[in-house]
């Protein structure tokens, strides 16, 4: 054991409940019983042709066991600028990225450079609980601003300004949200855009999900005018490309924001993994709308999902825009994780508890309907409905 005491700020971080979860359902697996995963917030499709074909070729040269620069391959960086200046619309260019190990890194880059220790971070809640960790693990301070449900869980200007003091340094979105799926509107995203930059507190928009949107058109952050001002982007490749063991991902900002994240990354892994590099390049330049062409099938999860929890009344729902999620409201709970562990243990459905989403979520559920394939899904919400039916009352556990 050390001499020197553990941080603070490290013990304070709580580990989701997820690993846990997942590691008790693979030992009820082991004893033979059928445990589904509704947990997972995953899509289940897997990389596409052209990322496997790039990183078999890759293999055949030597630059694949070397570093690239630090900010990421020039031809990957110079496609993905490309890209984005079409699907943004506004001009982006290589100098304005830096392709990171996935979007928790990009995210934990943008604190890093940008934040200072003992800084207020505003989270609108539910929150992604990788966000809250990685400011506590900065030294940075979490402040949560609660989202009310009235619109599935939309964030608003208004849910944002109360929460603002001298001492807020930034402010995190996440749209499409995870945990909840709820996309922000154009014109809230464009006032929030503008009401910050004129306070000189950055927002920093997660948008790992953004090819995932099924009704309506995504909005981003760096779509707003002026957004070099006060913007930073990050996205991550795991989940538009089926990539999620690849850790690759991105962060898109004004170039001289840049300039500076790259000191930070090559403190910390000098260059995102060259290999993943190299076959996310082949997807961008051959399958970028990859995810895109899946919807349909993702829609027809949605309304599976839907339709499974109409018919438990203890569980509230209106399916929201995008995402692979249901953020489901469970009558008279007041503590999801115990809830999700008699789930796991009764009705052998992982789910995950909406506590580990912030304060905010207490009393939820999410539920993903990204990953099981569908007999699984129906499965699962099948004894969901038997669990709820044998405890009307019961919920409270």
């Amino acid at each position: 054991m050390l001499s020197n005491p553990i941080p603070d700020r490290i013990r304070a971080i709580e580990l989701p409940p997820f690993d846990p979860l997942n590691q008790r359902a693979a030992q009820l697996r082991a004893t033979g019983r059928r445990v589904v995963s509704l947990g997972q917030a995953l899509p289940f499709f897997a990389p596409p042709a052209s990322a496997l074909a790039a990183a078999r070729a890759a293999l055949d040269g030597p630059d694949v066991h070397r570093y690239s620069t630090d900010p990421g391959l020039p031809s990957l960086r110079a496609a993905l600028a490309d890209r984005l200046t079409v699907r943004l619309n506004t001009a982006v260019d290589p100098a304005d990225l830096v392709i990171a190990a996935g979007a928790n890194h990009a995210f934990t880059l943008a604190l890093m450079t940008l934040v200072d220790p003992g800084a207020e971070v505003v989270l609108p809640a539910p929150y992604f609980t990788n966000h809250q960790m990685a400011i506590v693990a900065h030294g940075a301070v979490p402040v949560e601003a609660p989202v009310s449900d009235r619109d599935g869980f939309a964030v608003r200007w208004t849910d944002i300004e109360p929460h603002l003091t001298s001492r807020t340094r930034a402010v995190v979105i996440c749209t499409p949200s995870n945990p909840t799926g709820s996309t922000i509107r154009r014109a809230e995203g464009e006032q929030i855009v503008e009401q910050l930059a004129a306070r000189n507190i950055v927002l920093i928009s997660d948008e790992t999900y953004a090819s995932f949107v099924y009704d309506g058109e995504p909005w981003s952050a760096a779509s707003a005018a002026d957004w070099r001002r006060s913007v930073v982007v990050v996205n991550t490749f795991s989940k538009a490309f089926g990539m999620m063991g690849w850790r690759i991902g991105y962060l898109l900002a004004d170039a001289a924001v840049c300039e500076q994240v790259i000191k930070v990354q090559d403190a910390i892994i000098i260059c995102a993994p060259v290999v993943s590099q190299m076959a996310v390049e082949g997807a961008v330049r051959n399958d970028w709308t990859y995810a895109e062409s899946f919807h349909d099938d993702f829609r027809e999860r949605r309304r599976i999902m839907a339709s499974g929890l109409r018919q438990i009344p203890q569980l509230e729902w209106t399916p929201t825009p995008g995402g692979l999620f249901a953020f489901v409201r469970v009558q008279n709970c007041d503590d999801s994780t115990a809830l999700a562990h008699a789930l796991l243990e009764d009705a052998n459905v992982v789910t995950i508890p909406g506590a580990a989403f912030g304060r905010s979520g207490e009393g939820y559920l999410r539920l993903s309907y990204g990953y099981a394939s569908l007999p699984d899904l129906e499965y699962g919400l099948n004894e969901l409905r038997r669990f709820f039916a044998a405890r009307p009352a019961d919920t409270r556990r």
